[in-house]
C-alpha cells in the first residue's frame, strides 16, 4: 500500500508534504500589488458617521448662538432707522395728482350765460306799449321820439320802466346836452326809432340780426329805425358783466341806441380802462377776442385792432375813465 509523500525538514523531523499551489508572477496575472506604504482606504458611511458624532454638536451651537444675535439687534436696528430724519411722502405721479383735480375750463366769453327759461320763439310781430313819458332832458338841441314794444307772444312788463329809466339817466347819452328822449306809443307822432324786446329766434332771422357770429346778439336795423333787444341776452346778460343784469341792462340799451344815434363800434383803448360804451361788450372785453370773432362779417373786422388791450365793463356815455 502506498504510502503518503512525506518531507524530511533539515532538523530531521519528518512531516507530512502536500504539493503547495505555484503563484504566477505579476507580470502573468496583471495584479498590482498596492505599495506597503499606501493609507488603508477608509469606508464613506463610516467616515460620515464619524463627522457626525464629531461635529454636529458645534453646528447647533453655532446657529443657535446667530439666531440669538439677531433677535437682538433687530429691534435697535428698526428703532434707529424710524427716528432718523422725516419719512419722505410717498410720491405721487403728475397724472395722479391732474386725476384727483378735474379740469375747469372757462366760459367762453360770447357765449349766453345760464339763467333763467327764456322764450325761445315768438309770433314774429310786435305791439308797441301804450302811454308816453315825459322828455329825458330839457332844452336839448334835439328831441327825439321813441316806441317801447315787445314781440307777442313774450310777457316782460318791467321791460318799459326800465328803457326809461336807462335813457333819462345823466350817465347816458342824455347826459352830453345834446340829445333828449320821449317815449310815445306812435298814436300822434311817428317815433324817430323803435326799441324792441325780441325772442332768439327772430332776432336769429337773416332780416334781423342774423347769426353770422354763432352767439346770442341784439342789433340796430337802420332801415326799419329798429333797436332789436335780444330776449336771451336781456334776461341772462353777458359774461363779461360777471352776473351783473342791471348793469347790462344799462349797457344793452345805451350801446343800441348809440347806433340809432349815428356811433359805430369802437375798441378798448387801454387794458384797464372802462370800455366805451360802443365797444362790443357782450362778445367780450379783449379787442384781440372781438377783432378775432367779427372776421365772420367782411370789413367788421378792421373797426377794432387786435392789439390784446383788455377793458373793464362799463355801461355808460358818461364815465370818469
Amino acid at each position: 500500500m502506498p504510502t503518503e509523500p512525506q518531507h524530511v525538514r533539515r532538523d530531521g523531523v519528518v512531516v507530512d508534504w502536500l504539493p503547495q499551489p505555484r503563484s504566477l508572477p505579476p507580470a502573468v496575472t496583471g495584479a498590482r500589488k498596492p505599495p506597503s506604504h499606501a493609507a488603508p482606504v477608509k469606508k464613506p458611511l463610516a467616515f460620515l458617521r464619524r463627522v457626525h458624532r464629531t461635529w454636529w454638536p458645534s453646528i447647533v451651537i453655532f446657529v443657535a448662538l446667530g439666531l440669538c444675535l439677531a433677535l437682538f439687534v433687530t429691534p435697535f436696528a428698526l428703532e434707529t432707522r424710524a427716528t432718523r430724519g422725516t419719512p419722505s411722502p410717498v410720491p405721487r405721479s403728475r397724472a395722479t395728482v391732474v386725476a384727483a383735480k378735474p379740469v375747469v375750463r372757462p366760459a367762453e366769453p360770447a357765449a349766453l350765460p345760464d339763467g333763467a327759461p327764456v322764450t325761445p320763439a315768438g309770433s314774429g310781430s310786435w305791439r308797441v306799449v301804450s302811454g308816453s313819458a315825459e322828455p329825458t332832458a330839457a332844452g336839448a338841441a334835439r328831441e327825439l321820439l321813441y316806441t317801447v314794444e315787445i314781440e307777442e307772444g313774450v310777457e316782460h312788463p318791467s321791460f318799459t320802466a326800465e328803457v326809461e329809466s336807462i335813457l333819462a339817466d345823466p350817465r347816458g347819452w342824455a347826459g352830453l346836452g345834446q340829445v333828449s328822449f320821449r317815449r310815445v306809443d306812435g298814436l300822434d307822432a311817428l317815433p324817430s326809432f323803435r326799441i324792441s324786446l325780441t325772442t332768439p329766434a327772430t332776432s336769429r332771422r337773416p332780416d334781423a340780426c342774423g347769426f353770422t357770429i354763432p352767439y346770442e346778439s341784439s342789433c340796430y336795423l337802420s332801415r326799419d329805425h329798429r333797436v332789436v333787444v335780444n330776449l336771451a341776452r336781456w334776461v341772462r346778460g353777458a359774461h363779461s358783466y360777471q352776473g351783473d343784469l342791471a348793469g347790462y341792462h344799462r349797457y344793452a340799451i345805451n350801446h343800441e341806441v348809440g347806433h340809432a344815434l349815428g356811433h359805430g363800434h369802437v375798441g378798448c383803448p387801454a387794458t384797464g380802462a372802462a370800455a366805451p360804451v360802443m365797444m362790443q361788450q357782450t362778445f367780450g372785453l379783449s379787442n384781440t377776442y372781438v377783432s378775432t370773432l367779427n372776421r365772420a362779417e367782411p370789413g367788421a373786422a378792421a373797426r377794432v385792432a387786435s392789439d390784446g388791450a383788455v377793458c373793464r365793463p362799463n355801461p355808460w356815455v358818461v364815465t370818469d375813465r
